[in-house]
């Protein structure tokens, strides 16, 4: 699935988490619009290049009105940050969820990895960088990646105990594939070409075969 694709999907996503009162912009509904509006600056623009102003104009009040909604602005980062990527996480897992464990970790495999340009990822590596210097931002950085990692570790444990894989020790397994989704990434989201990403897939799927 493209980056611009699955975008949407987890947009659609939080509408319909967030949808609720239509006739009147409660506080709960005016927040998520500015959530929602500041992750839209983000995916265009990166994390550290967006400011109060651009968001305030982009949702249509006044930069005062953040703050009363938001002590600082990095609170505001971090909230809308976690709930897009919380939502990411759910709507991927959702739409493997019915199937085999076998074809579960090959979809998991395909769809993590950008075959495009992808505004996923791209989002995902501002926060790495942030994490890297400021500890707020490390924290949901470690919080997400441990999600996506018990994704994975459960698929390959229900394999496991299906029969579907040979038993082995889930969470080593977990973590070693874990690095090799995410190495394979970093050069994909650089240079998405198709050559590559068919060989990056090739590759994780020889591992896979070889370890379970």
């Amino acid at each position: 699935m493209s980056g611009c694709s699955r975008a949407k999907i987890v947009f659609e996503h939080l509408l319909k988490v967030n949808a609720g009162t239509v006739m009147k912009e409660t506080t709960t509904a005016l927040k998520d619009k500015i959530l929602d509006g500041a992750i839209e600056l983000f995916i265009e623009k990166g994390i550290e290049k967006v400011t109060t102003r651009e968001l305030a104009e982009h949702v249509g009040i006044s930069r005062s009105h953040l703050y009363h909604y938001f002590p600082d602005w990095q609170t505001l980062s971090i909230e809308a940050l976690t709930a897009f990527m919380q939502a990411d996480l759910e709507d991927v897992a959702a739409e493997i969820a019915t199937l085999p464990p076998k074809e579960k970790l090959h979809a998991l495999v395909k769809n993590y990895l950008p075959d495009t340009t992808d505004v996923i990822w791209n989002l995902y590596g501002s926060l790495w960088q942030l994490a890297v210097h400021n500890s707020a931002y490390a924290e949901l950085a470690h919080v997400m990646t441990e999600k996506w990692s018990a994704l994975l570790e459960n698929i390959i444990a229900s394999g496991v105990a299906s029969g579907a894989f040979k038993h082995t020790d889930t969470q080593r397994v977990s973590r070693q594939l874990g690095a090799l989704l995410n190495g394979y990434s970093d050069h994909l989201i650089i240079n998405p070409d198709p050559a590559d990403f068919q060989q990056a897939t090739e590759d994780i799927g020889d591992f896979i075969q070889r370890v379970l």
